[in-house]
């Protein structure tokens, strides 16, 4: 028997083949560093961990899902430096002048302001970072001809010293930590407003524009071929932010001094170290600055988060080299992590429909879930299906996403290459 197709099988073969390859480019678009999409997921479904799950339990200790507290929004914060870099690629090698990124980072800067403040105005659950990371965004535009050694150095020295001005200042005028999401209203004190996003909210940028400058360093190297480097760098912040810390407050003698100052202001140290301090530390001893627990902003904080971020990083982008084309399997990932503003945007507007359903509901899930697991299960799942429809039957950028880059095109067209330069063609802007 003849082992020839026929020509309608040969056709409807190659269709299958065809669809199959789009399928998977769509997934996993080549010239894309899926191993910052995986991460960018991985953030996004640790923050959600942090949001619906109990950071402590009724006598005060960490669950498991403290874990993640300050590590997940570190991590978000280390990769949106990243896109800073790589979304102003195209635009500085085209001319090599600062001048032609600033309105594509300002329009995208102002967006994500925006967004963040009908978030904060609707958000009864959660700090809403948005805010900040547009006004971030804007200021790390000045840093962005800056050489990856010269951000790495600035990053580290960002870590150290910020911590330490952030705790005169607060200490000098007497500023008090304001814990809510910034918001249209806070246009009524202006002050204050400015107060909470610089120096005494949840992500105080005189800080966490740290995170923002490592990340960019991080994606003006070639990260395939420092891996390694890079591996090494983030354990050796790990260790250093959390060893240092505990010898200080262990060996030093900055635990009992704590204890005392805790008890005496009615501060809860347990939560400072072990679940969170919203944002800042208190500024009743300077001892509060040696510990590194999660949302404290402490140098030692800020070392071990942006340690992690950096090795989740690098396992992420390992992971992608090892797969190869076949990196379409981490999409329930990767896809997600493709669309962060969209996917973040939703699960703080869904957040505020799912959980007046849970606590309605006490005994949702049974035996075999908690409330919290079902709550959970309901955001990763209909993001993730989400995430894979939008990018298989639509487009690789999420609805947010599409619709900035939109307005950036129409806005600010990238500029041709200058006189001097060479006029390859160069990758298009990516996030």
């Amino acid at each position: 028997m003849s082992s020839h197709r026929s020509p309608t099988s040969a056709t409807a073969g190659s269709t299958t083949t065809d669809d199959r390859t789009t399928v998977r480019d769509r997934l996993s678009p080549a010239g894309r560093l899926i191993g910052l999409d995986a991460a960018r997921g991985i953030a996004l479904f640790a923050m959600m961990v942090t949001h619906i799950f109990a950071l402590s339990d009724p006598e005060g200790l960490p669950t498991w899902a403290a874990v993640f507290a300050g590590r997940a929004s570190a991590l978000f914060a280390v990769l949106a430096g990243c896109s800073l870099v790589l979304s102003t690629r195209s635009r500085m090698a085209a001319s090599g002048r600062l001048r032609d990124a600033v309105p594509s980072v300002l329009i995208r800067a102002g967006a994500i302001v925006i967004i963040g403040l009908c978030l904060g105005s609707i958000s009864s659950l959660l700090a809403v970072i948005l805010v900040n990371y547009g006004v971030m965004f804007a200021i790390a535009m000045l840093f962005l001809r800056l050489r990856a050694s010269t951000l790495f150095v600035i990053a580290g020295a960002w870590m150290v010293l910020s911590p330490v001005l952030s705790m005169l200042i607060r200490s000098q005028f007497g500023l008090e930590p304001m814990y809510s999401s910034m918001s249209w209203f806070d246009f009524a004190s202006p002050v204050t407003m400015l107060h909470d996003l610089v120096l005494t909210g949840y992500y105080p940028i005189l800080q966490w524009l740290s995170y923002i400058l490592l990340g960019m360093a991080v994606a003006k190297v070639d990260i395939g071929r420092h891996l390694l480097s890079l591996f090494a760098a983030g354990l050796g912040l790990f260790l250093v932010g959390k060893g240092v810390s505990w010898l200080l407050i262990n060996v030093a003698g900055g635990g009992p001094v704590l204890v005392r100052v805790s008890e005496l202001h009615g501060t809860d140290l347990n939560a400072a170290l072990f679940t969170g301090s919203y944002g800042v530390t208190p500024t009743t001893s300077w001892w509060w600055l040696a510990i590194a627990g999660p949302h404290s902003s402490t140098p030692f904080d800020l070392l071990s988060t942006a340690g992690t971020a950096l090795t989740t990083i690098v396992v992420c982008q390992s992971l992608a080299m090892l797969l190869g084309r076949s990196t379409w399997v981490l999409a329930p990932l990767t896809a997600p992590g493709s669309m962060p503003l969209s996917v973040y945007s939703a699960h703080v507007v869904l957040l505020e429909i799912t959980r007046p359903w849970i606590e309605a509901n006490p005994m949702l899930g049974g035996e075999a879930m908690s409330p919290q697991t079902v709550e959970f299960g309901l955001h990763a799942l209909v993001f993730i299906g989400f995430a894979l429809m939008w990018k298989l039957a639509i487009g690789a950028h999420g609805p947010l996403e599409g619709g900035v880059a939109a307005i950036i095109r129409s806005a600010s067209p990238v500029p041709g290459p200058g006189p001097a330069r060479n006029s390859a063609s160069h990758p298009p802007d990516a996030s």
